[in-house]
């Protein structure tokens, strides 16, 4: 595949990785780092581009697919995939600069830190 060719498919991956990252952000620890008007271009511009290309895979597809019905809102998300959950307190964390090391500000929010994964799961959750 050449360049021009797959980077519709490496935008939707992008798109469709910062959809949830936000909407987990949003709707999971109730903060912010991106406009309501940018995440409705963001969401506009997904929806676009899967419309025009619906053989391109999208990421994560079973929680972003039904996210991006009607609205295009992740209000509906029940489960987000880990490596989602880790990119949002990974970017959350380096935008707020907090005075406390990683696993701490993620225990904060009710999420532990997964050494040997490194990864951020739901307190409570399987295997812990």
């Amino acid at each position: 595949m050449n360049d021009s060719a797959n980077a519709i498919p490496q935008r939707v991956r992008r798109l469709g990785r910062q959809f949830l990252v936000h909407s987990f952000l949003y709707y999971r620890l109730g903060e912010n780092l991106i406009s309501d008007a940018a995440f409705d271009q963001l969401a506009g511009e997904l929806l676009a581009l899967h419309d025009a290309h619906p053989e391109v895979e999208l990421p994560h597809a079973a929680a972003l697919k039904p996210a991006l019905g009607d609205e295009a809102s992740g209000f509906g998300i029940r489960d987000y995939p880990e490596a989602i959950v880790t990119d949002a307190f990974k970017l959350l964390y380096a935008e707020t600069m907090p005075g406390v090391e990683f696993s701490e500000f993620v225990e904060r929010r009710g999420y532990r830190v997964e050494i040997g994964a490194k990864i951020a799961t739901k307190m409570g959750a399987a295997g812990g």
